[in-house]
């Protein structure tokens, strides 16, 4: 019997169906007539493909520079760089879902899915995972943590002094991330993994959480294909997927609950404080979800926070100018080495610095997604969007807005986040709180980053106190920037040579 008939009917139907497929997403009621790159209509492909090559932060800008304040970047997703729009997507008041590109975050366990602040979808299910453990990041609870930071400094600057002495080039953008990992391991579990005394990576962890990162970036982009790969329930039976990070985290959990490893009569880390939100809270905080706060922890707090200290390393050193005005600043405040939080955090100028490198180089790539509910939404600018599409905001392209950043979002300029000569203390202030009411980097809303306060010391305390230990320069002043974005982005390769001051 001849097959060939019935299988070349089949093909056909199944391209005929793929068009209208196609077709039918170019033309999404409520969609259709927002601009955006022709492919994106048809497909969330292209998304996919953007993020594979690593550089949407940069299409993302390019694409609100060329069609305006809301772009369409997928058949059902659009793109919004207004800042008033924030609190619409964002906020409190419409308390929007997030979007399905949170699933391949959740990450399988032992036949369990972690359940993970970061990627709960609805309101209701974040705050039954915050509600427990809020406090414990507040400014005055992370203080707790500074002499954490300052031992953690301190072997950082000993891991560096070697390349004082041989005068080698030394790639900064790796030490940033063994000390953000080794800090926070050690605020964590009251053990550091020991990645600033190697020297190196250990066991390849910062190796899979880069290629963690670039799954969730892509994958996140057409969600279902998380349910092919790892989420497939023949592959997570047939294949135990790796996962240091959480195996070494429920070895602690279980450890410190069963006295072997005890924490008593010490200052609590956060192990600790998250043990005693379990009691508590019993109804809420399982022995896996005891897990899951601790390697949230490690994973929210690290990757992020090393980015953005090698940011602001890149920036000072590639602009002269502002490296002299901040030295000079921090020299002339004379604190002792550690920096402590309380005086850097007084000295203004280093404040504009930190402020505008987090503006001009958000370390977020990824949009803020949120799903549409019923009834749809309009945004500030009039534009309505249909119930079921998704609405996102990306650091990257509100950070450029000049009704809010000036003429020239562009340039890193520090001074734009101080009283320029002859503006009045009104007229500063005004601009001053529609810059940081503009400010994306540590997401915004009930969602925002919790671990935003502890961030915050690393940073401060860290750039005030290289700039205070090392006169530093980069090897190559005139090489371009080399960036890679995945859910967080990163300048690659910044390496610079130090001299003890």
């Amino acid at each position: 019997m001849d097959y060939f008939p019935f299988l070349s009917a089949a093909a056909a139907v199944g391209v005929a169906g793929l068009a209208l497929r196609l077709l039918l997403n170019y033309f999404t009621p409520g969609l259709a007539s927002i601009p955006g790159p022709v492919l994106a209509r048809f497909s969330d492909l292209w998304r996919f493909l953007d993020a594979c090559f690593g550089q949407h932060h940069n299409t993302i800008t390019r694409l609100h520079r060329k069609y305006g304040p809301v772009v369409r970047i997928g058949p059902n997703v659009v793109s919004v760089s207004d800042p008033a729009a924030i609190d619409a997507v964002l906020g409190l008041k419409t308390n929007l879902d997030k979007s399905d590109s949170v699933k391949p975050m959740m990450n399988p366990y032992n036949g369990e899915v972690l359940p993970m602040l970061i990627s709960a979808m609805d309101s209701e299910a974040h705050a039954r995972i915050k509600r427990p453990i809020g406090s414990i990041y507040s400014m005055t609870t992370s203080l707790d943590f500074e002499h954490i930071i300052d031992d953690n400094i301190n072997q950082l600057l000993t891991g560096l002094r070697p390349y004082v002495a041989s005068n080698k080039a030394c790639k900064i953008d790796d030490w940033m991330a063994y000390f953000a990992f080794d800090f926070i391991l050690q605020a964590t579990f009251s053990r550091r993994w020991g990645f600033m005394e190697a020297g190196g990576d250990i066991d390849g962890m910062l190796a899979m959480l880069d290629l963690q990162f670039l799954y969730i970036a892509t994958i996140g982009a057409m969600p279902w294909l998380d349910n092919l790969l790892l989420k497939n329930p023949l592959l997570l039976m047939l294949v135990k997927t790796p996962n240091t990070l959480v195996d070494f985290a429920s070895d602690q959990v279980r450890s410190r609950l069963s006295g072997k490893n005890s924490h008593a009569g010490k200052q609590p880390d956060y192990l600790a404080r998250f043990i005693a939100a379990r009691e508590a809270h019993p109804e809420h905080v399982s022995d896996l979800q005891l897990t899951t706060y601790a390697t949230t922890n490690v994973l929210a707090a690290s990757d992020t926070t090393s980015a953005t200290l090698t940011t602001i390393i890149y920036h000072i050193l590639k602009h002269p100018g502002v490296h002299e005005k901040v030295r000079t600043e921090i020299e002339a405040a004379g604190m002792s080495s550690p920096a402590p939080y309380a005086e850097v955090s007084k000295l203004p100028y280093l404040n504009a610095v930190i402020l505008e490198v987090m503006r001009v180089f958000p370390t977020t790539g990824i949009e803020l997604e949120r799903k549409v509910g019923p009834g749809g939404l309009i945004l500030p600018s009039g534009q309505s969007l249909p119930a079921g599409s998704v609405v996102g905001l990306n650091a990257w392209a509100v950070h450029r807005d000049q009704a809010v950043f000036g003429d020239d979002p562009d340039q890193f300029r520090p001074e734009r986040w101080l009283q320029q000569v002859g503006e009045s203390d009104a007229s500063f202030e005004r601009r001053y709180k529609g810059m940081q009411r503009a400010n994306l980097a540590f997401g915004a809303g009930p969602r925002a980053c919790l671990g935003k306060n502890l961030a915050i010391l690393q940073v401060y305390k860290v750039i005030a106190t290289m700039l205070q230990v090392f006169d530093m320069e980069l090897v190559d002043a005139e090489k371009p920037m080399k960036t890679w974005s995945t859910i967080s982005v990163k300048i690659l390769n910044v390496e610079i040579r130090l001299r003890e001051i």
